[in-house]
């Protein structure tokens, strides 16, 4: 390269760099003067050429450059947003957005509201109250309290339902509340029950909040008439109707979500106001909603279920039942440990009093005097601890050592009887499970892939008995609870009919990937069964062309997001024809689908400019203001659902900030949530956002995620899954608020799950075996090199393409349950290897110690890289770079975020824990949990590429958990409007209707 090389492309250095940094997480250099001199250049004022293109100069190696240009992290067109999310946008982003207009756009949507506007009248703060009366008759009379349903406040006559404007001595704003009851006390005077609206301004929206949006709280409280200051016209929105940004009126508000202060959702707000309401424990003439869930709450003490106190067979806590003989979860004593099961034998009382009442047909136990419930119950054991083998390492051993391991087949979902027994009080128990005798399922594959099932054949005195103290176990000696099996037979047969509904109406969702990548969403979604990806976006065409080989009835779109929500606009929108348009594999580019076609969307925007570890973000990057674009298809298609994935730093990203060299400083924070969540809930979305670990979902990777679902008002918003699979790795996935709150989704207790953690071993112990032959550049082969016999398959490492087989057959069955769940449908095994690498790297790896976490510093002297090594390099400021060149651990689990196999990366640790050689694009695709039948393909069978398909990927059993929420979601309002086909109307019902009688002409 000369100077003027450098010069002319300085821009798309800068770039590559930049993107390097972030995917080598090569920190270091960031503060190196040619970094800092590049990062200086700027483009002169008012300079409107393009932007600069690589300028081939003839330098062979300048042209070669251009081959790394990483596609994924590229955008081609300047970032498109409908005119409704522009609106939303504030010119928070540094970049550009280029509005995209349509014929349907939001003017007849806000006729209502600007009719509501010419009708209200302006609120007054009053700093006190001069007159207040009951106004009309009393209605009921209870224990000396007198019920009105209206009073007069000054000029006002307040009815019930009324949202009125209370005085706040803590503020000049004041408090919105809906009027739930009024009463006459003796000892407090004239009162009224009120529930709370939070102003958008006090929930997570905050800056980006809707000036006059109110959000209805579970808060609730009794006040003096005296404090209301005025009644305040407030509309509830209808489901499909959109807000009115253009509004000036300072007195009109409206509402159309419940917001929870302790997880900062939104949900739909009829759900929360429903007139069929069954009330169970407020008074009839106290009915309030707020003071219901308060109530229910209190209420997930132990309390039986069984009317008959001297026959105590089953009781409820935590919003779960359980009854005898139910198998249940038992919070072991170790952290980390999977739950003990245990089979309830027996409940009993433990304490001096007991107080049981009636409540909603139930018998409430209520603890006093330190009553407790006692449950006595008989353990189960885990087969595989009986059979497992710790893999036993030498720290002292040589790269020449062989580390064997067991081929014993594990099942992480076979349990065995004892004899055991224990008492637990009620508070250690965590939910329940379904345990049946081997012989008694006819599908054995069938009922493992069900959730919280297990199956028994043998029996054992305890569970540390030995293999040898085993015997087979009567099919007909395990005893069930009737209830929870006719329970679980009704769900079967309700999940049956749901299934055959979806499938022979053809109502499955259909689906839309944008920034699909490889498709590591879909996999998961798809595997769902209700869920069908007919339409993906992805600008990378190695990604492109993976995710089109794996959903041949797909359509991907190998373009610019941008570009093609510009186009389908311009054709469903505006009606226009389109000239042609070819992809990046030179092919023709499909139309996109019409609005009403597209049921769910989900997504993935780019997240290198919002990850934590980027120690050189910019605020103009124009990646970060694709969240827009993702929203404006959402706002374009109006799909069903949608859900969002990026990286946990898009919490704590800061939008609308200034550059300051390397950093952001100002902006709001948490702005990229606060602006999709404002976004979603302006389009009329419920949403809730959480942080996940893939760990905790059976992959054995670190891997913490975030996810945002949006769920059209009308529907039920899914939730998000508790862990299945235990995870010891640190990192905390609770999200911090800016009001110095926190919360997590996870409801496990000190990291327990149903099932122990999936190990390295677990992933990858069936794949064939092979090392690379070490090809002694440095040290020249000793006559114990040359008769050494190694029990792998030697390979020659090229330094161009790859090592292993593209292609192969599998040497063994499956070994353990995860490796079962890879292996569905698969009869060959695909991408079996490892990049090539230079001579001098494969002797490094090659000399690598036989041990788990052996490294470079574990290299003989003239094999340990200087940079790493030396104590006048920067390794003395980064602990050695210690991991760099690292064996990995069969009893451990895969590092985060494998898109680059490089011993020398930061995450170095890629070496296989018992062969000579770094893992392969396979064993990569398993630490994801990507299935066997998944193919990877590149435009350039580059297997660096491969991987960082699938370390950019979400993991496919993670989406897949998040799928069976929105299934959970799709099958309630499926039974639900399955019940109301005939349904009788609830036993109480409370409308209150006013009619001019004069209108009737007979009564």
């Amino acid at each position: 390269l000369t100077e003027k090389d450098i010069i002319n492309n300085h821009e798309y250095i800068v770039d590559e760099i930049e993107t390097w940094i972030d995917e080598q997480e090569a920190f270091g250099v960031v503060g190196c003067p040619l970094i800092a001199h590049l990062s200086k250049f700027k483009r002169k004022k008012g300079d409107k050429s393009k932007k600069t293109k690589l300028a081939h100069s003839g330098d062979t190696s300048t042209i070669k450059t251009k081959r790394n240009i990483n596609p994924s992290l590229a955008v081609r067109n300047p970032t498109c947003v409908t005119p409704f999310i522009h609106d939303l946008t504030k010119g928070l982003f540094a970049r550009r957005l280029v509005t995209v207009k349509h014929t349907n756009d939001e003017e007849t949507q806000t006729e209502n509201l600007q009719k509501e506007n010419s009708l209200v009248n302006e609120i007054v703060v009053k700093p006190v109250t001069h007159y207040v009366e009951w106004h009309g008759k009393m209605v009921a009379h209870d224990n000396n309290i007198s019920y009105y349903r209206s009073a007069r406040v000054d000029d006002d006559i307040i009815n019930t339902g009324d949202v009125v404007y209370i005085r706040n001595d803590e503020s000049d704003k004041p408090w919105f509340a809906k009027v739930m009851y009024m009463y006459d006390d003796p000892k407090e005077g004239k009162m009224f029950h009120s529930r709370f609206f939070s102003h958008g301004r006090d929930t997570i929206l905050d800056e980006l909040a809707g000036e006059r949006e109110l959000f209805l709280l579970d808060n609730c409280t009794d006040n003096n008439l005296d404090t209301i200051m005025g009644k305040v016209n407030v509309k509830r929105l209808e489901r499909e109707e959109r807000e009115n940004f253009s509004s000036d009126d300072t007195s009109f508000y409206f509402y159309r979500f419940w917001y929870d202060e302790t997880y900062a959702s939104f949900e739909d707000v009829y759900s929360h106001e429903d007139p069929t309401k069954e009330f169970l424990y407020c008074a009839d003439n106290e009915l309030c909603y707020s003071c219901e869930n308060k109530f229910a709450e209190k209420e997930k003490g132990p309390k039986w279920n069984s009317q008959d106190e001297n026959r105590q067979e089953s009781f409820e806590y935590k919003g779960v039942e359980y009854h005898l003989n139910d198998f249940v979860y038992i919070i072991p004593d170790n952290k980390d440990d999977p739950y003990t099961i245990g089979q309830i034998i027996e409940i009993l009382i433990k304490g001096e009093s007991i107080s049981l009442t009636s409540v909603g047909g139930k018998m409430a136990l209520k603890s006093i005097g330190g009553t407790k419930i006692i449950v006595v119950l008989r353990l189960l054991g885990r087969y595989d601890d009986l059979t497992k083998e710790k893999i036993t390492t030498n720290p002292s051993a040589s790269h020449r050592d062989v580390i064997t391991i067991s081929k014993t087949i594990k099942d992480s979902r076979r349990l065995f009887f004892t004899r055991e027994t224990i008492k637990e009080c009620a508070d250690r128990l965590e939910g329940v499970c379904w345990v049946d005798h081997k012989n008694n399922i006819s599908d054995l594959d069938a009922y493992k892939d069900e959730k919280d099932t297990y199956y028994v054949d043998l029996i054992a005195p305890k569970r540390s008995s030995k293999l040898e103290d085993m015997c087979l176990f009567d099919a007909n000696d395990i005893s069930k609870c009737s209830i929870c099996e006719e329970k679980r037979r009704k769900h079967q047969s309700l999940s049956i009919e749901f299934y055959d509904y979806i499938k022979m109406n053809n109502q499955k969702l259909r689906a839309m990937d944008i920034f699909s990548g490889c498709g590591g969403i879909t996999v998961g979604m798809d595997q769902t069964g209700v869920i069908d990806t007919k339409w993906a976006i992805e600008f990378d065409s190695s990604a492109a062309m993976t995710f089109e080989k794996n959903n041949p009835n797909s359509i991907v779109y190998n373009q610019c997001a941008n570009l093609l929500l510009e186009r389908a606009i311009a054709e469903h929108g505006r009606q226009e024809n389109l000239n042609d348009l070819k992809d990046f594999l030179g092919r023709k580019v499909p139309s996109m689908p019409a609005p009403g076609d597209v049921d769910f969307i989900y997504c993935g925007p780019p997240c290198q400019g919002f990850s934590g570890v980027n120690r050189y973000q910019k605020a103009d990057d124009i990646k970060n203001s694709l969240v827009a674009t993702s929203l404006s298809y959402v706002d374009f298609y109006k799909p069903q659902y949608f859900l969002l994935e990026n990286v946990r730093g898009m919490l704590c990203f800061r939008l609308g900030g200034e550059q300051d060299g390397i950093k952001i400083k100002g902006g709001i924070k948490m702005g990229v949530i606060k602006f999709i969540l404002r976004s979603l809930t302006a389009m009329g979305y419920q949403t809730r956002f959480g942080v996940q670990q893939a760990g905790h979902h059976g992959v054995p990777q670190s891997r913490r995620r975030l996810f945002i679902w949006g769920a059209k008002q009308g529907l039920y918003l899914p939730d998000f899954p508790q862990p299945s699979t235990c995870f010891s790795k640190q990192g905390s996935i609770s999200i911090l608020l800016p009001n110095g709150t926190s919360f997590s989704y996870n409801k496990r207790t000190n990291g327990h799950a149903p099932l122990p953690a999936v190990s390295v071993c677990d992933a990858i112990n069936d794949l064939p075996e092979f090392e690379f032959v070490n090809p002694h550049l440095t040290y020249p082969a000793t006559e114990e090199d040359k008769n050494e016999k190694r029990p792998f398959k030697q390979i020659i490492v090229p330094e161009r393409g790859w090592a292993g087989d593209m292609v192969t057959k599998y040497e063994s069955g499956p070994l353990s349950e995860y490796q079962r769940q890879c292996r569905k449908d698969s009869e060959s095994l695909h991408n079996h290897v490892t990049r090539a690498f230079n001579q001098l790297t494969v002797e490094r790896i090659v000399r690598i110690p036989m041990f788990p976490g052996a490294d470079h510093s574990n290299l003989p002297e003239k094999l340990k890289p200087w940079c790493l090594s030396d104590p006048n390099s920067a390794a003395s400021r980064h602990n050695g770079w210690k991991g760099l060149f690292g064996r990995l651990d069969f009893n451990g689990h895969f590092l985060t975020a494998l898109t680059d196999i490089n011993p020398m990366g930061k995450t170095g640790t890629v070496i296989h824990p018992n062969q000579r050689r770094i893992v392969t694009v396979r064993e990569c695709a398993r630490a994801q949990g990507f299935p066997d039948k998944f193919v990877f393909l590149s435009d350039k069978n580059d297997v660096k590429d491969m991987h960082r398909q699938i370390g950019n990927a979400v993991p496919p059993p993670l989406a897949f958990s998040l799928g069976q929420e929105l299934v959970k979601s799709l099958l309630k309002k499926f039974e639900d409007d399955k019940g109301k086909k005939g349904k009788e109307k609830p036993d109480r019902v409370m409308y209150e209707v006013w009619v001019d009688l004069s209108s009737f002409q007979n009564l």
